[in-house]
């Protein structure tokens, strides 16, 4: 690196240091009270088990007291008839200490509540009808409050709070001038059953996996342990990695930013033995939110808010120099990112090809522009302005574009209003996709190919649904795996609120595009916004996360959220036990395992735990499930090298999500790293 670099370098980074301690600094909204949360069990509740982790709560609203009563609805504006019975409630939030001193806590409840202050357990009372007490000391300031109640009947909705304060002799009740809730802007909700950790979940079995894929071992290639959130990445053919940093803490609902938030990065010695030290180069700054990066011939393609840039290296200045590919869209919401970028090769030599890039709509004012909400192609051999053509409509955070088996393109969707669980599209020109802003018809609000009415216009199936909460939240880029690698064919999907990476397995049946998707890698310091894989097989994977909605972040294993992250995996040789995919037959499935599994365990219909359902759409925050039932195998037919097994299940059905469990050992006594699958049936083969 030049004298001149590395002191525009230590510049940026001492200034971006300073920028980042004040904004992590900087005070979060609250408002009065304490965040409800209430997750709908829809069965007894036995024990005290705690939620499955990630569970979007059904009701998230915030809440004037910490008291609950017997006679009234539970929570303003919920299904008073679901939360009959069979439910869970938890609040969170800060209570405001004013004198220092020994606090006497009392609860008074007809249910199992329990009740912590900076994660100590302070109460545990069980009903029948019973008060409750604790002692705690407490210092002046701000404390974490957390409480949990466990409801099975109506007449167990009552809980009260109250507290003696040092130096009074009388109990009263909490009040809310003490209390203080997150004033989100955005607060996501999930309709339908939730589940408790029961016993026998463990990290890959209806738990998230809790670690690094043993096939990889991580190592942070971030320059001098700098803060790195990541945008795109790609990859020069010198080896150094391309990365769009931008700064999303900065985004704001509901309007863009005024200034700038994002640069672009040259980082070297990324790609050589572990002990290299990572440097970094500034290339370019002033950008907005860049999120998609296509480097063709050591030529750098960005996508940003308001254009698709071009950075292309000038000998004679040793600099990089700009110019503009495609412009003229609007911007009036922070929503709307510009994600990419594909490159497809043009008719005949002389033309430079075309980039592929989604376009999300806004969200915070309900309105758009023009073509939001779309996939566009981008003809590079047209002036900038005049070469941008929408291919498809109705999406809703399509946050990721990336090619699959045979060249398809396919796009991700964020679950929310109109689209009831997260999506894997394929792309097909003048196609709609679902997403309507809360509106039937819409006001002021239109993406391309969009029908009038949404509940009898045609909408394109999803290849692959990713139920929210379960095996996704917010995917991101999705990635197909090298030609030479185990999975090859396959996609990678990053999950940046859910965490880790996924895989995706496709097939084609009657023309339609559907498949499964399964657990992958987690381990990860920060939720993955963009994944590639580099020369030498290792997958770097640059995370992200942003303050302008309550879960817009991956929480890691300490509780925290997370805004930034650049690792690298480098690939170890070993290979898991795992699933490695489920394709459908006339009569059921098809499931294959990357290491042979004992006929006798193959065999046992028993073995195998299925259900399907489908959803509703509405203009809520995703949709129901509906029509939700247990499957049952009466026919496993084992492979004679114990890597299949052929699953006879009547009573399928197309259209639907099809989730199957499984829990064997291979041959050679190694437990499965992930025994979850979940199938999107969109069409039943005629034949195997």
């Amino acid at each position: 690196m030049s004298r001149l670099k590395k002191c525009r370098f230590v510049a940026f980074l001492f200034a971006f240091l300073i920028i980042g301690v004040v904004a992590a600094q900087a005070p979060e909204p609250e408002e009065p009270g304490v965040r409800l949360r209430a997750y709908w069990i829809g069965e007894p509740v036995e024990g005290l088990y705690p939620l499955r982790p990630g569970e979007t709560p059904n009701v998230d609203v915030t809440a004037p007291s910490l008291n609950m009563s017997n006679g009234a609805p539970p929570f303003s504006g919920a299904d008073d008839e679901m939360f009959d019975r069979h439910y869970v409630i938890e609040m969170t939030g800060t209570i405001l200490i004013e004198s220092p001193g020994e606090y006497e806590w009392k609860v008074g409840s007809t249910s199992a509540v329990r009740v912590y202050i900076d994660d100590q357990r302070l109460t545990d009372p069980t009903g029948p009808p019973t008060w409750k007490r604790a002692s705690v000391h407490l210092d002046k300031g701000p404390h974490r409050l957390r409480i949990v109640q466990w409801v099975n009947e109506p007449n167990e909705r009552f809980m009260n709070h109250q507290w003696r304060v040092p130096g009074t002799e009388e109990f009263v009740d909490i009040s809310t001038d003490v209390l203080r809730a997150p004033a989100f802007y955005f607060r996501p909700t999930q309709p339908g059953q939730k589940v408790l950790a029961m016993g026998g979940d463990r990290p890959g079995l209806r738990m998230k996996l809790d670690r690094v894929h043993p096939g990889y071992r991580v190592v942070n290639i971030r320059p001098d342990g700098m803060e790195m959130p990541v945008g795109a990445l790609g990859q020069l053919s010198d080896g150094r990695l391309v990365v769009a940093r931008f700064d999303a803490t900065t985004l704001k609902a509901p309007r863009p930013t005024e200034t700038p938030n994002g640069q672009l990065w040259l980082l070297s010695n990324v790609d050589g033995a572990d002990t290299d030290k990572p440097e970094g180069d500034m290339i370019a700054d002033g950008l907005f939110e860049p999120s998609g990066i296509c480097v063709l011939d050591d030529v750098i393609y960005v996508s940003q808010r308001r254009e698709v840039s071009c950075f292309q290296y000038d000998n004679a200045t040793d600099a990089w120099r700009k110019s503009v590919v495609a412009s003229g869209w609007e911007t009036n919401d922070f929503h709307q990112i510009s994600a990419g970028l594909l490159h497809e090769p043009g008719p005949d030599k002389q033309h430079p090809g075309y980039l592929y890039m989604a376009r999300s709509p806004g969200l915070g004012l309900m309105q758009n522009p023009p073509n939001h909400g779309s996939v566009w192609r981008i003809d590079l051999s047209k002036p900038a302005g005049d070469n941008v053509t929408p291919l498809t409509g109705g999406h809703r955070t399509p946050n990721g574009i990336g090619y699959g088996p045979g060249r398809e393109i396919f796009v991700i969707d964020n679950q929310g209003e109109w689209t009831p669980a997260n999506e894997l599209n394929h792309v097909q020109q003048g196609k709609f996709y679902g997403f309507y802003h809360g509106h039937n018809p819409p006001r002021a609000y239109k993406t391309p190919f969009q029908p009038e009415n949404r509940e009898t216009g045609e909408v394109t199936q999803a290849a692959v649904l990713l139920p929210q909460d379960e095996i996704g939240n917010s995917p991101t880029q999705p990635l197909l795996f090298p030609a030479d690698h185990a999975f090859a064919g396959q996609l990678a999907l990053p999950d940046m609120r859910y965490g880790g990476v996924n895989r995706v397995f496709l097939e084609q049946v009657e023309g339609v595009w559907q498949g499964c998707v399964m657990r992958f890698t987690q381990g990860l310091e920060a939720g993955p916004n963009r994944i590639f894989f580099g020369r030498d097989g290792s997958l770097y994977v640059g995370g992200i996360g942003g303050r302008h909605a309550s879960t817009w972040y991956w929480v890691n294993a300490a509780g925290e959220p997370t805004y930034q992250g650049l690792e690298r995996l480098i690939p170890t040789g070993e290979q898991a036990f795992e699933i490695d995919h489920m394709r459908a037959t006339e009569t059921g499935f098809v499931l294959a395992f990357t290491q042979p599994v004992a006929a006798a365990f193959l065999e046992q219909p028993e073995n195998y735990a299925l259900k399907q359902w489908t959803y509703r759409a509405t203009s809520g925050y995703g949709g129901p499930k509906v029509d939700l039932g247990e499957l049952e195998v009466t026919q496993a037919i084992a492979s004679n090298d114990g890597l299949e097994v052929r699953l006879v299940v009547p009573g399928l059905k197309p259209g639907y999500v099809v989730y199957l469990a499984t829990d064997p050992t291979s041959r050679d006594g190694q437990a499965i790293w992930s025994g979850e699958v979940w199938y999107t049936l969109n069409r039943i083969p005629d034949s195997d």
